[in-house]
């Protein structure tokens, strides 16, 4: 099982599920490090002004977890990325499946950030109960097209998130970053974002993250408002890290939710 670090996978459940770890290489300051940076440090660096930038694994980055894993016996693998609408990640994925020493399967979600992460450690889930590497990749591929997101992204440095004002609340879904509303402050953003989660009135699972510290306490609010919700039979926590927080700023928030 592999992904990459743009899906926000906690460390726990990349240990309880076995799951390979591509890292997306961050450019920060001009000097590159593989995305292990602690998001404080990360955040406070671009704060102070340094310049940052990502960069998408290559093939030969894929090869070597595919090779490692032909040699520990594995018997294939499933490798989930994000939307390749947005990125050439699932790409390099698969021309470096394409010379694998065992079947590769790769799985390009129609999300990104950690709705990648929700599809990836579906198919792990799965994979552990004894499904089929296909049955695997098709259950992330199907979960991957009904999770949804929203966020806010203030002060995002240009480039793939874009809005027309800080408190614009933004939704990825169809290959592409869209604004839904324009608000006064975080408040109105919160109280905006909960809305649109809770209007389908149907049961979710739902996750709530946030990019620096400073953002914290507006993704407490979001997150105290959702559990308050009986539509919401399950909430989790993530933290944005420098792969996507790269691309959404330091003080972006929001959530991701998928039926349950």
């Amino acid at each position: 099982m592999c992904t990459d670090s743009s899906a926000l996978l906690a460390k726990q459940d990349v240990a309880r599920l076995d799951i390979e770890v591509v890292p997306i290489a961050i450019l920060l300051d001009g000097e590159r490090t593989d995305d292990d940076l602690d998001p404080d440090e990360f955040y406070t660096r671009v704060c102070a002004g340094a310049p940052v930038a990502t960069s998408q694994p290559n093939p030969t980055e894929f090869a070597a977890v595919y090779a490692a894993a032909a040699a520990r016996g594995e018997q294939s693998v499933v490798s989930i990325h994000l939307d390749e609408r947005a990125s050439g990640t699932a790409a390099s994925a698969e021309l470096a499946a394409r010379e694998a020493p065992l079947p590769v399967k790769v799985v390009a979600a129609e999300t990104v950030s950690f709705g990648v992460g929700v599809c990836a450690r579906a198919a792990a889930e799965a994979l552990a109960a004894g499904a089929s590497p296909l049955a695997a990749a098709t259950l992330a591929s199907r979960l991957g097209s009904t999770v949804r997101n929203v966020f806010v992204a203030p002060g995002a440095p240009r480039g793939r998130v874009s809005q027309p004002a800080d408190w614009t609340v933004l939704a990825f879904a169809e290959g592409e970053t869209r604004p839904l509303a324009t608000c006064e402050g975080a408040a109105e953003a919160v109280e905006l974002m909960v809305e649109h989660i809770l209007a389908a009135s149907q049961p979710i699972r739902a996750a709530v993250g946030y990019a620096a510290a400073a953002s914290e306490p507006a993704a407490d609010s979001f997150a105290a408002a959702l559990a308050n919700s009986t539509s919401v039979r399950e909430l989790e926590r993530y933290r944005v890290g420098p792969a996507v927080g790269a691309h959404t700023g330091p003080f972006s928030f929001g959530a991701f939710w998928w039926p349950e």
